[in-house]
């Protein structure tokens, strides 16, 4: 059987294709068009698949879309109806793009007379987490900004089945407020809320705002919350996402995103991720109460919330977080029914020789130079280049799903310099200087270094470092987004973190995207050129290939 994913049209589209319950080949549309979060039917993402696998569209068994578009317009068309006036055009905006993008359209575009199989949206992001999970039982807690009308769903799952207990409905969404938050601090919903958890550990814990945010639900109870919707515009606009009475209550203008951070930023970063984590926390206790389970599966967009991911162990004894949790990995999700063995190496590869013949190419002939080595030279003399704090972008083996660079596509640098993060986001990446760097350690090393309960291999939680060895990848609250590496899941850059090891005395590299700002991480062999020339990167390593700038 064939099957095709997809997910669209909110952000974060993909597509994959599965045959007899292996996942072939998966990517995202974002990567070929160069738009962060793209959020388009991925046409170019479905090519790639097809042109990947060789098969055709006629190949198609059936298609999963990841939501189900029937349940989706009775959500929006009955908050419509709440204000009809105010949301008059809102809505004939919202007509006109429903019949653009009706799945069933776009597909007989593609040539597919076949069946759908709409997967529920939250369905999706629980079939992920879990089928990917190593556990024949297990809790399963989404959270995200909206599905259908579901913003958070606790599920019991045993065996192939899983059945949903629990539920929270749009308007009340955790998602939507943290999105709204960081569109407050004058970052872009949906792409900075990294940035305001990196920011929140800069505020005051005993600050003004925690009370201030406290206000924003009209009710609580142990296992429910209902926001009060008089702060936010998540009703009736699709331009911003709060309006004048929560700038009131905060008593603190809207930041526009050139103008500089002060404490009170910080703050109202810290206050949202303890608002954030204080709830997320009721959410795990009542997943335990009601499964009564010792393994827990996090999925949804807000599973990327690293900081409060590593509270479920409170309560759990092993907790599950797929690398993609976001609306790419419902791709996937919507068209598994079983268990399956998956790592997140399924984009984009290239060969050896491909690489040489772009390289003799008149144009970037002008640009670089290279050097061809065997596999152990290479890494070796990298070791070396990195422990001497030079920056490496390591280019390598198939292109990782979702957004993490976990050691295919990477910026690595030397975690022991003091330097190096000042370095790497002024001058390479060009960010703000506030945001933390990763370390990657092999997994047999990483608890001398770092507090963790288990492997963390897609680099989804924080957790607080033992040492202070590490002073570019710990952040300022003492903690690091660990991704933690095997020798089978990627054997080149676990034996680049051995060798490191050698000479430096420990097996740990900052590793970050490799992309520059605003850019989506580096697919193509020409793009990783294309942005080393123009870049302060030292060195480029693609495959086998070691380049230098002229």
């Amino acid at each position: 059987m064939i099957k095709l994913g997809i997910s669209a049209f909110y952000h974060d589209s993909a597509a994959c294709i599965i045959k007899d319950n292996q996942v072939l080949v998966a990517a995202e549309e974002e990567r070929f068009t160069g738009i962060k979060h793209d959020s388009s039917f991925p046409i170019q993402a479905i090519s790639w698949c097809f042109k990947q696998t060789k098969l055709k569209i006629k190949d198609v068994d059936i298609v999963y879309w990841y939501e189900d578009p029937i349940v989706k317009h009775d959500r929006v068309t009955k908050i419509f109806d709440k204000r009809w006036f105010r949301t008059f055009f809102l809505r004939l905006k919202y007509n006109r793009q429903r019949k653009e993008n009706d799945p069933a359209k776009l597909l007989m575009d593609l040539g597919y007379r076949g069946k759908i199989h709409y997967t529920p949206h939250h369905q999706s992001h629980a079939k992920f987490a879990y089928f990917t999970s190593p556990f024949k039982e297990s809790a399963i807690l989404t959270i995200d900004g909206v599905g259908e009308w579901e913003t958070v769903t606790i599920s019991r799952a045993v065996g192939n089945e899983i059945n949903k207990i629990k539920t929270i409905e749009f308007p009340n969404s955790l998602g939507m407020l943290y999105s709204t938050i960081t569109a407050y601090l004058g970052f872009k919903p949906n792409e900075g809320e990294y940035k305001v958890m990196g920011l929140a550990p800069y505020g005051n814990p005993k600050n003004k705002f925690r009370d201030k945010l406290d206000k924003l639900f009209s009710k609580r109870t142990t296992n429910k919350f209902w926001f009060d919707q008089k702060y936010f515009t998540w009703e009736y606009s699709d331009k911003i996402m709060f309006n004048k009475n929560l700038c009131h209550l905060l008593d603190l203008p809207p930041r526009l995103p050139e103008e500089p951070i002060r404490q009170d930023h910080k703050d109202l970063a810290y206050a949202l991720q303890s608002l954030y984590n204080r709830e997320f926390s009721k959410l795990v206790v009542l997943a335990k109460n009601i499964t009564a389970s010792n393994n827990l599966c996090l999925s949804g967009g807000c599973a990327y919330n690293g900081v409060a991911n590593n509270l479920a162990y409170s309560k759990f004894k092993s907790v599950h977080i797929p690398f993609s949790p976001s609306d790419a990995g419902s791709a996937i999700g919507a068209c598994l029914t079983s268990h399956i063995k998956l790592n997140p190496y399924l984009g984009p590869e290239y060969k050896n020789e491909d690489i040489t013949r772009l390289l003799y190419d008149e144009d970037i002939r002008k640009k670089v130079r290279f050097v061809n080595d065997s596999y152990a030279n290479i890494v070796t003399k990298v070791a070396q280049k990195l422990h001497d704090n030079k920056v490496v972008a390591w280019f390598q083996g198939k292109m990782e799903f979702g957004a993490r660079a976990l050691g295919n596509r990477s910026i690595l640098a030397n975690p022991l310099d003091p330097n190096m993060r000042d370095k790497l986001n002024r001058v390479i990446k060009k960010r703000e200087g506030f945001r933390p760097f990763a370390p990657s350690v092999i997994e047999e090393k990483a608890k001398d270094y770092f507090n963790i309960n288990e492997p963390i291999p897609y680099m989804n939680q924080v957790v607080q470092a033992k040492t202070d060895y590490f002073p570019s990848a710990t952040h300022v609250d003492g903690t690091s987004r660990v991704q933690t590496v095997t020798r089978e899941q990627n054997p080149r850059y676990y034996q680049l973190l051995k060798e490191f090891e050698k000479i430096s005395g420990h097996p740990v590299l900052l590793n970050t995207s490799f992309n520059l700002k605003d850019q989506t991480i580096t697919r193509t062999p020409r793009q990783a050129i294309e942005r080393f020339v123009h870049s302060d990167i030292d060195y480029l390593v693609i495959n086998n290939i070691v380049i230098l700038k002229n």
